[in-house]
């Protein structure tokens, strides 16, 4: 008996054609340069990476190419999502397309927390896991949300994805050495994110564009100043305190250095 309802809780949920790891969780982690899924969720519960979706062979594929409700709406997707410490904020929710089936966004999930107990999730060893719903929306080029939590007609309103796990994925144990700078909504262009008019905290476009930071080029003469960015490209006000940057040194001769810098938190 409770195999069976095993089985009818799992054919009755939510799947995605993203690949899975060897525990059976989907691979939700975009490798932006190979522009495929990565090997592995390899990430902590603080470190800023792309999710990504693949609804390739669902029901989605056809509800996206139907006529939007709205006039002159497109249709997109949105995920609901929640974690084993609590939930992360709302405002987070819309996901851009990257490829025909594959809808992404750029995530860091302590920094998305609302009611999460961060303190929990970012102990040593902590394992935050992850799970949520995908639903549909329609946008138009003033609203964003010209219609808001839809369904295909197979996928009954608010059935969880659960690829056989319970949770949709899970972070690495936490060891804090991942940590990553903060990210917004509106620190990049590209639409649809600023859906409560308000930046949102740890989220933006997938795969980010970087600002284009200039290579090394050695040089003896005399140091004039000194720039910091994030990973991303994105230009910082000062250098961080903790975490993974990008430090670039500029020189009186016009020529710049640059180097890739971790700092350990400070307690």
């Amino acid at each position: 008996m409770l195999s069976f309802l095993t089985m009818m809780m799992i054919s009755n949920a939510q799947t995605l054609n993203n690949p899975k790891d060897a525990d059976g969780y989907y691979i939700v982690k975009w490798d932006c340069a190979q522009g495929a899924f990565a090997a592995s969720n390899d990430i902590e519960a603080d470190e800023t990476f792309t999710f990504a979706v693949d609804v390739t062979g669902t029901p989605w594929v056809n509800w996206l190419k139907e006529t939007p409700t709205a006039a002159g709406a497109t249709r997109a997707l949105a995920i609901n999502k929640w974690t084993n410490y609590g939930d992360v904020s709302g405002g987070t929710n819309r996901l851009k397309q990257i490829d025909e089936n594959i809808f992404a966004a750029t995530w860091n999930i302590i920094q998305m927390a609302s009611t999460m107990n961060v303190e929990a999730a970012t102990g040593i060893d902590s394992i935050v896991y992850i799970y949520g719903q995908v639903f549909g929306f329609e946008f138009t080029a003033d609203n964003p949300g010209a219609n808001w939590w839809m369904w295909p007609a197979e996928i009954p309103e608010a059935t969880a994805i659960d690829p056989g796990t319970g949770a949709i994925f899970r972070t690495l144990a936490y060891t804090g050495t991942k940590t990553s700078p903060e990210i917004w909504s509106d620190d990049y262009e590209g639409g649809l994110f600023l859906s409560n008019n308000t930046p949102e905290k740890g989220y933006t476009v997938p795969c980010p564009q970087s600002t284009g930071i200039p290579g090394v080029i050695e040089s003896d003469a005399r140091i004039i100043g000194h720039e910091y960015y994030t990973i991303m490209g994105q230009l910082l006000e000062r250098e961080p305190r903790q975490g993974l940057y990008i430090h670039r040194i500029l020189r009186e001769d016009g020529t710049s250095e640059v180097l890739k810098m971790f700092k350990v938190r400070e307690y």
